[in-house]
């Protein structure tokens, strides 16, 4: 736990985050200029109760309305950038596989 917590530290340290964290929607993701709606800045973070973000590539995936440089949905949405096909379960949505 100790390691992975230093590591992640080192990623943040020098400009990015670790992969899980940026890929998919959550209630926190690394704040790029300002938060998106719904959100609440805390330290390099913004975060919501209520709603999930992912970071906006070109259109925000179905079911995901734009705000800042995020794409943000209702608590039980889910999208994750894509890299070639979508996991079973998911559908392509843009450059994103959404739920």
């Amino acid at each position: 736990m100790r390691f992975t917590a230093i590591l992640g530290a080192i990623a943040l340290s020098v400009g990015t985050a670790p992969a899980a964290y940026a890929q998919s929607s959550s209630s926190e993701v690394t704040k790029d200029g300002s938060c998106p709606k719904g959100f609440k800045a805390s330290g390099s973070s913004c975060k919501s109760s209520s709603q999930v973000a992912i970071v906006k590539l070109g259109s925000c995936p179905t079911g995901f309305k734009a705000s800042a440089n995020y794409c943000v949905g209702d608590r039980g949405d889910h999208a994750e950038v894509r890299s070639g096909s979508c996991p079973s379960g998911l559908k392509a949505s843009g450059k994103y596989c959404v739920k």
